[in-house]
């Protein structure tokens, strides 16, 4: 497939004395993947975020996205083919309406009405929020302000969604709600994503997940791979999926348990099994 995000030797510091928030980071994320990014807080998440988005000047390493190299020149080409979504809905909604917030990005692009009026309405059904298209921000609840956030960002049809922290002032509903809806979209439309998380439970459905630690990368490979040494996510302040977390307790009690990597779905087959065996 090809190079969506390309990072080559990134390294950024925020003052000039200070520990760099990204110190030498390189990776590649090829089109249509789910990448996870994790690590706690202060591990420099948000900032690779906001420089993939040209959102700080970094001096040291390049970014390339969909094969433009981010320089400030080609920012806005950039940004063109990225919709972000942060962590605090309420911060996020610029529209008196629904509809109105879903259409803003639309209007600043100069799209013509009837084409924009087409990409709100498939947008608001996207994220199945049709029937609020009228209402106001103080009439939703975070996990529906979030779907907006969310249309306003597939109606500008990137190529590239970040959710930077996205799900983390939400309730487990709306958490699971906001990760599904991304999860069809990515399957319908080949998007490639980018999730930005401290909740280690977000990542199952990626592709492959990159750990982020004082701002270098501390390992990389597919999510079965990064679960199986959960000594060093727990070393990190992070966790493992609650799978995971059980087979540790089960081998706590002297339980043989799978060595490879079971989600829950999994893990409820080989127990139903093993009963059966006994």
């Amino acid at each position: 497939m090809n190079e969506m995000i390309k990072v080559s030797h990134l390294t950024y510091a925020y003052t000039q004395n200070s520990q760099p928030a990204l110190d030498d980071v390189s990776f590649t994320i090829s089109s249509g993947d789910w990448v996870a990014i994790v690590g706690h807080n202060g591990s420099g998440k948000s900032t690779l975020a906001q420089a993939l988005d040209g959102l700080i000047d970094f001096k040291l390493g390049n970014i390339w996205v969909d094969g433009t190299k981010l320089t400030e020149q080609s920012v806005w080409t950039v940004r063109s083919n990225i919709g972000m979504i942060f962590q605090n809905p309420d911060n996020q909604f610029v529209g008196a309406t629904v509809e109105d917030d879903v259409a803003f990005g639309l209007e600043n692009m100069a799209v013509p009405h009837d084409e924009m009026q087409a990409r709100v309405d498939e947008a608001l059904s996207e994220v199945h929020m049709s029937d609020f298209r009228r209402k106001q921000p103080e009439q939703l609840s975070g996990g529906q302000k979030q779907r907006v956030a969310l249309a306003g960002v597939i109606a500008m049809q990137p190529k590239i969604i970040i959710l930077d922290e996205a799900t983390s002032m939400l309730d487990p509903v709306g958490r699971r709600e906001i990760l599904g809806v991304i999860r069809k979209l990515k399957k319908r439309l080949g998007i490639t994503v980018l999730s930005i998380t401290h909740e280690i439970d977000e990542t199952t459905d990626a592709d492959k997940i990159i750990v982020l630690n004082d701002g270098k990368i501390v390992s990389t490979g597919a999510p079965e791979t990064i679960y199986s040494h959960s000594g060093l996510l727990l070393k990190l302040g992070l966790d493992v999926p609650y799978s995971q977390r059980l087979k540790r307790e089960l081998t706590q009690r002297h339980i043989k348990t799978p060595e490879t990597y079971f989600d829950e779905e999994g893990m409820v087959d080989w127990l139903w099994q093993s009963l059966l065996k006994k």
